[in-house]
């Protein structure tokens, strides 16, 4: 060992200023990049507690977005008026082509197989996410001109509303309160008498999606519930605006707290049967143009909204 140390002091004596330079700005990087990787992960873990959080939102029985892989598809045959996707339930103007590019959008994400949806099993030709997403049928095909100018009028409508809930303040003095985790990335915001009465509705949505931003909450968007347990909503613009529910989802004291386990049972909280079905309206602008009605938004898509550079 005094050897390899007399070796390595003599290499060392033995370089010049500008190649000893070289090594010690070598060494700080490697150490620098291990400490970020660490920060990282460990950021990872904590700052956004559970995935629930962006993809759900809840009540006696939640509502939530999420994407997914298609996996089983439950019999039956796709409708044109029953064009929705499934989610959980509850204690209850864009223009044409970012509309299109929204529903091409909505089934994203993948996963592991799964089974029949275990809720909602009325709903003959809906589709079952990897990620216990129930994706309502939807009409096959592009939009009619019809269905776009219904999908815009909604947004149109929805944008109208939001304009006095910019402020997270003004949303909860107006009876809004945390339906998902309230520190996690995205949050969920419901309004349960308005729910519990008439979930879509633009002039009064159920739901309000804030980010968490490092400036402060961020308006997302409105969320609406279809009009009881495992019913869609209507159908307003086609394949374009797709409904979802969700089966995996646990509650506990009117938020979602987790997910259920390959046995469908909850560690903490009771899973939600009685799920609603449920459409998101993005209307941020560095969604609205490519994400207008995606069921789920993924971290990547969020990422530049939450670091404020979006």
């Amino acid at each position: 060992m005094e050897r390899l140390r007399q070796r390595v002091t003599q290499r060392w004596s033995g370089l010049g200023p500008a190649a000893r330079m070289w090594w010690v700005a070598l060494s700080t990087v490697g150490v620098a990049a291990v400490l970020v990787l660490s920060a990282t992960t460990v950021v990872d873990a904590t700052s956004h507690p559970t995935t629930t959080a962006a993809s759900a939102s809840a009540s006696s029985a939640a509502k939530g977005a999420g994407t997914g892989t298609p996996t089983t598809a439950a019999p039956g045959t796709t409708t044109g008026s029953s064009s929705t996707s499934g989610m959980a339930g509850m204690a209850n103007g864009t223009a044409a082509s970012p509309s299109s590019a929204a529903s091409a959008a909505s089934p994203a994400s993948a996963g592991a197989a799964q089974a029949t949806s275990t809720v909602c099993a009325n709903v003959k030709g809906a589709t079952t996410m990897s990620n216990g997403m129930v994706m309502a049928p939807v009409p096959s095909g592009a939009p009619t001109a019809a269905q776009q100018a219904a999908a815009d009028e909604l947004v149109a409508q929805t944008e109208a509303t939001l304009t006095k809930y910019t402020s997270l303040s003004a949303a909860t003095a107006a009876g809004y309160t945390p339906a998902t985790n309230p520190n996690g990335y995205m949050v969920h915001y419901a309004n349960w008498s308005i729910a519990k009465n008439d979930g879509f509705d633009p002039a009064n949505p159920a739901f309000l999606m804030y980010a968490n931003t490092v400036n402060g909450p961020k308006l997302m968007g409105a969320m609406y519930l279809g009009p009881a347990p495992c019913t869609p909503g209507p159908d307003v613009g086609g394949p374009l605006t797709q409904w979802h529910a969700h089966d995996d989802l646990c509650l506990s004291g009117g938020q979602v707290v987790g997910r259920t386990s390959s046995d469908g049972t909850c560690a903490t909280g009771v899973h939600n049967t009685d799920t609603y079905f449920m459409l998101h309206v993005w209307t941020e602008p560095s969604l609205a143009a490519t994400h207008q009605f995606q069921a789920d938004l993924t971290r990547a898509e969020l990422a530049p909204i939450i670091e404020g550079t979006a």
